[in-house]
């Protein structure tokens, strides 16, 4: 693309970003974030862009040029094709969601110094996110947690085949992002991993850390959000493991976050809710107590958007028809949503629901063989990815 062209592309992008990304104005802020948008300018000198505004003396942000894809995929009639083909002609793609974030940070940097605040509503979202899970943590007992039975129960199939297709972890490096309580952790350095232990709540690391002890193997913990990890850039793991996590957080700012971490020859393996199953959005919005307000079940869009970071992703869906057994708790049983969860309870009664369960489950793959559209259906989606691209190529 000519320079000129690139150039003009650039102020662009960060206008239509800085319309998308408001922030508030301190007491010092020359005017409102429209104002001040709509007033900046641009300079090309010798490879880079320089920014600066009339009414900011002391602004001057120096761009480097040839750092964003000034494009969007999508854009002629046979990309549009392929992307309606595979049902992702609103998705958006790998190159528009990398200036989303390019441009938000260099806006971000920008009205900072020219006295503007960021509207925080994400950083609003991980406080709560901190709170509600300090809280649970706070009520739980880790006697009570068989670490074995959550992982290898029959009502827990996303854990049996994550553990089937990793193999022998022993002496390898795990990253388990958002921990929780810790029985994913835990479980895996009772099977000799060097596990390291991380979410947004120091309750749920506190717990994890018990819960260690208890099983007598030691794990390091880390308190940090997802979209913020913290750790040492020389930090790689063989396995990173983020379970019911991706559907609480922004995916790309947690990508972005953990994949610097994963080693070439790495796997990132990761399980959560997917968005279409009336059944389950039922119970969503019956269960409001026992779940975060922000959680926003993954999409077909999400899994193209997870799926750009890999050259090899491999995914597996369950809890089709036998999401059957949570009809029988709320309307035969009438258990209160509000009072357990669901998705916990039903790996601690396994031995209970086996019986219907298990022919269910082979029902479930008979039936997503012969109709593999209905996968969508199912409650929740495995994510095993190999070989992550580098942060150049999405």
């Amino acid at each position: 693309m000519p320079k000129k062209i690139r150039f003009e592309a650039f102020k662009y992008r960060l206008l239509v970003e800085g319309e998308r990304n408001p922030m508030l104005p301190s007491s010092s802020a020359p005017s409102n974030w429209v104002t001040f948008i709509e007033g900046l300018e641009f300079k090309y000198d010798t490879g880079e862009i320089i920014i600066t505004h009339p009414r900011v003396p002391d602004l001057k942000e120096h761009i480097i040029l040839n750092k964003p894809l000034l494009y969007r995929r999508g854009d002629n009639d046979i990309a549009i094709k392929k992307q309606r083909k595979v049902g992702l002609l609103y998705a958006k793609d790998s190159i528009q969601i990398n200036n989303e974030h390019y441009f938000s940070k260099i806006l971000q940097l920008i009205g900072e110094q020219a006295g503007f605040e960021l509207n925080t509503p994400a950083n609003d979202r991980i406080e709560l996110e901190r709170q509600f899970h300090n809280a649970w943590a706070a009520s739980a007992d880790l006697s009570k947690v068989d670490v074995r039975k959550v992982n290898e129960a029959c009502t827990a199939p996303e854990m049996r085949f994550i553990t089937k297709r990793l193999g022998n972890v022993k002496g390898k490096s795990v990253l388990d992002i958002g921990c929780g309580l810790g029985e994913v952790s835990v479980y895996f350095a009772t099977l000799g991993a060097k596990v390291t232990a991380s979410d947004l709540s120091p309750g749920m690391c506190d717990c994890a850390k018990n819960l260690a002890t208890l099983h007598n193997v030691e794990i390091k913990t880390h308190v940090a959000s997802s979209e913020s990890i913290g750790l040492a850039d020389t930090e790689k793991f063989d396995i990173i493991y983020a379970g019911n996590v991706l559907h609480h957080v922004n995916i790309h700012e947690t990508m972005l976050q953990i994949l610097p971490h994963l080693k070439d020859n790495g796997q990132f393996v990761s399980w959560d809710p997917v968005a279409y199953n009336p059944i389950i959005n039922v119970y969503r919005w019956l269960a409001t107590k026992v779940r975060t307000k922000d959680e926003h079940p993954l999409k077909r869009s999400d899994v193209a958007q997870l799926c750009a970071y890999f050259g090899s992703v491999e995914t597996r869906f369950y809890w089709l028809t036998t999401l059957i057994i949570f009809v029988i708790m709320a309307l035969i049983q009438q258990r209160n949503p509000n009072k357990e969860r669901y998705w916990k309870s039903v790996i601690h009664e396994a031995s209970q629901w086996a019986w219907l369960y298990k022919p269910l489950e082979r029902f479930d793959r008979v039936l997503l063989k012969m109709f593999p559209s209905m996968k969508w259906l199912c409650w929740n989606m495995v994510f095993i990815a190999r070989n992550p691209k580098h942060k150049k190529d999405y």
